[in-house]
């Protein structure tokens, strides 16, 4: 099992998928390579959703 130094957990509903994509992607670039892991608890985000988060956050 990896261990994580530093980690994030948000939660959201399935209507503010916009605003925790926004928030990680501001986290992101206040705080460039100290963040190890976001954990992200959510009911409902679409696979769109999902996918545009992941790709935006590891690009």
């Amino acid at each position: 099992m990896q261990k994580y130094k530093f980690g994030i957990l948000l939660a959201a509903t399935k209507d503010s998928a916009f605003t925790i994509g926004t928030l990680l992607l501001n986290i992101l670039h206040k705080m460039p390579n100290q963040i190890d892991v976001f954990y992200i608890v959510q009911d409902g985000f679409c696979d769109l959703d999902k996918r545009i988060i992941c790709q935006s956050t590891f690009t």
